[in-house]
């Protein structure tokens, strides 16, 4: 084949998680974690083929598995290019007809490949995507200029806003960002001479503003106090008005127009609080085509298109799948949108009459990488997108905190599935460390806990029906794991797992990103709540009575959030946790018991610890020192190990640095530290010749 299916499919997602609870896996499953790993993370298709194959030979009975390795070598074969492909997955069909999941896949394979080759054979050109660029410090957060000659983007760490000539090369500076401000979004007028961006100051407030491409005396275009965030989404065809999504204090959303003119606005729609996605201008700027969440419940979206001259909505995609707008074609008459509703994200096409559908949806480009990127359609028909994948590993590290010297240097915790593995946690006697490995293609593929032997560093692989997991962490006696996750029956939560049957039992449904604490007696868990009424309670949840007392509650405004799960002190009386606030960085420290919250830490962004982290901040063993990350410089990745003690005085940094490090755990000897780092790996691609005759 040519490179009309040049991405991988991500098929069965979660098919290993199907064994009721926990077991160790038996060989021929890690052998096909390992040959799916070796294609899908470390693209090594002829070598992946190759364990494929071992496993049809060696394990004939496992007729399921041997079926998926068929399977598998089709869809590396097809990667490949080569006609071997249809020849893979017609034995697929042909061997295991009893594999019904299997054989329904390779079925829908093969009607794809005949389809194409037929396209081939009457289309003048072939679809084409390659790799435009390897990114060094240049985002993927950008647009491509409408007659595809630049990339505007803003700049890794730095974010700098920056333009990228694709024909020689070069990059030109266009806004600097300084130790107060930075640019963020960014799209170009329809005639490629000035810019809209939004500048967001250190101290919360945000604006949208335009420049001529010699990047001399922006204009504030828009900006209110009330605002906490602003997404740009589109610059009308006939280069009148902005269309932006305010974020405003009370949480709600709003879709708006902003006159390039003189700045006024118009209110077109309200977004009650559900999520919003990509929301682009018709050709003729007469219909809006935006993105929005189904329902509260509801993590998937679908596709809308407002008239503006009447008002007026008609809901254009509808699908239980998770359907994102990406662009109109150049000629007006349909949207191109992404969906995963084949079960990896695909590029799909449906045709509009008079802001209405006119037929049903068509798969144009199967098997997208799930982390893509939408950076524009030019003129001509060419897409432009980045891909992202985060290079994460596990270290482990030895520490004198008394000194701060660093007494072995980080070492790879394992060094199966490189890359991959996040999220570590010490158990309470130190003899384990639980840790998770991304397996799966795209942001929530497949998800399989992990557990290493301190004294033998075997690791161990534990199975599970919950998917997507987000975090996991040890209860006191080891038995029990308490872990962020979505239940196979729908809905996101905090799940209690035994670790003897697998068994599991939904606690309670806060924020995902926010990791929760187990007590000391794991009887109770400390969380942050769903936010009420323009807070976020953190509360105590006791799991016998189901009773929750709330122990501090930070209140929304434009200019504060968390920025880090919860860390209990080593005695269970204290938990520790960092904040964002009117521009500074705290670390806060509130009693276990319930009591006023005092700042341990106050900072500038230079002390800013990373988001998203269970262990952005933790407890040194003794309790009487909080450790934590800051940058080695304002917009750098390069992590460095800082501690404070709990009673005040001058924090001071230790003899540990690493690429992005964070998720933070100290092993009881008060010695060890596991900790999570690695470098992102970005390109950006160019696909062309695919749009619809």
């Amino acid at each position: 084949m040519n490179q009309k299916r040049i991405l991988l499919i991500a098929v069965f997602i979660g098919i290993l998680l199907t064994a009721t609870g926990f077991q160790t896996s038996p060989e021929y499953k890690i052998l096909f974690e390992k040959a799916r790993f070796t294609m899908e993370t470390k693209g090594d298709l002829n070598g992946a083929i190759t364990l494929f194959n071992d496993i049809i030979k060696k394990y004939p009975k496992e007729r399921e598995y041997a079926a998926k390795s068929q399977l598998y070598i089709g869809l590396c074969y097809e990667k490949l290019g080569v006609k071997e492909a249809q020849k893979a997955y017609q034995k697929v069909v042909n061997i295991y007809p009893e594999q019904t999941e299997a054989v329904k896949v390779a079925n829908e394979k093969l009607s794809l490949l005949q389809r194409a080759e037929a396209s081939v054979a009457t289309e003048d050109k072939e679809l084409s995507i390659r790799r435009l660029k390897e990114l060094s410090g240049m985002g993927i957060l950008g647009t491509v200029s409408p007659d595809g000659r630049y990339l505007l983007y803003a700049e890794d760490g730095s974010l700098d806003l920056a333009i990228y000539e694709i024909g020689t090369e070069n990059t030109s500076l266009l806004i600097k960002g300084d130790v107060e401000c930075d640019a963020y979004d960014s799209k170009w007028s329809p005639d490629g001479k000035l810019v809209a961006y939004t500048w967001y100051h250190d101290n919360g407030q945000i604006d949208l503003r335009i420049v001529g491409l010699d990047g001399k005396a922006p204009r504030v275009l828009y900006s209110n106090a009330r605002v906490s965030w602003i997404d740009l989404e589109d610059w009308s065809p006939d280069g009148k008005n902005i269309l932006i999504i305010l974020s405003l204090e009370d949480r709600t959303c709003q879709m708006v127009l902003v006159s390039v003119q003189d700045g006024s606005i118009r209110v077109l729609k309200d977004f009650d609080k559900l999520s919003f996605g990509p929301s682009r201008f018709s050709r003729d700027s007469r219909y809006i085509a935006f993105t929005l969440q189904q329902t509260h419940e509801s993590r998937e979206k679908d596709i809308f298109v407002y008239d503006l001259n009447g008002g007026s909505e008609t809901q254009l995609v509808q699908d239980p799948a998770d359907d994102i707008v990406l662009d109109w074609t150049p000629d007006g008459r349909g949207i191109l949108f992404r969906s995963d509703r084949t079960g990896s994200a695909g590029i799909w096409w449906i045709k509009v009459m008079e802001g209405t559908s006119g037929g049903t949806p068509e798969l144009i480009k199967p098997n997208m990488d799930d982390n893509f990127t939408s950076m524009g359609l030019t003129r001509n028909g060419s897409y432009y997108f980045g891909t992202q994948k985060e290079m994460k590993d596990v270290y482990i590290a030895e520490l004198d905190f008394m000194t701060g010297r660093l007494l072995s240097p980080p070492s790879l915790a394992t060094k199966l599935f490189a890359g991959s593995n996040y999220c570590p946690n010490w158990s309470a006697d130190g003899k384990q460390l639980l840790y998770l490995s991304h397996r799966g293609p795209g942001v929530w593929g497949d998800r399989t806990i992990c557990v290493r032997s301190s004294e033998s560093r075997e690791v161990r692989e534990l199975f599970s029906k919950l998917k997507k997991l987000a975090w996991v962490r040890w209860s006191t006696d080891s038995r029990n794991l308490l872990a962020a996750a979505a239940n196979p029956k729908g809905g996101y939560g905090t799940f209690q797992i035994d670790l003897q049957t697998g068994n599991f039992k939904q606690l309670m449904t806060p924020h995902i990103g926010w990791p929760a604490a187990w007590s000391r007696d794991s009887k109770a868990i400390f969380s942050y709540h769903d936010s009420i009424a323009n807070r976020i309670p953190l509360v105590v949840r006791d799991l016998e009575t189901g009773n929750e007392n709330e122990l501090f509650s930070l209140k929304f405004d434009s200019s504060n959030y968390y920025t880090s799960g919860i860390a209990l002190s080593n005695d269970g009386r204290q938990l520790a946790f960092s904040v964002f606030k009117s521009g500074s960085k705290i670390i806060k420290i509130v009693p276990a018991a319930g009591g006023e919250a005092r700042d341990l830490l106050r900072g500038d962004e230079s002390l800013m610890p990373i988001a998203f982290g269970f262990g952005t901040v933790a407890w040194a063993s003794d309790d009487q020192n909080i450790l934590f990350i800051r940058p080695t410089r304002s917009g750098s990745s390069k992590m460095e190990l800082w501690m404070i003690p709990i009673q005040g005085g001058e924090p001071r940094k230790l003899d540990l640095t690493a690429e992005n490090m964070r998720e933070l755990s100290i092993h009881p000897d008060g010695r060890h530290i596991a900790f999570t780092a690695g470098k992102p790996k970005s390109e950006i691609w160019v696909m062309e010749n695919f749009l619809p005759k």
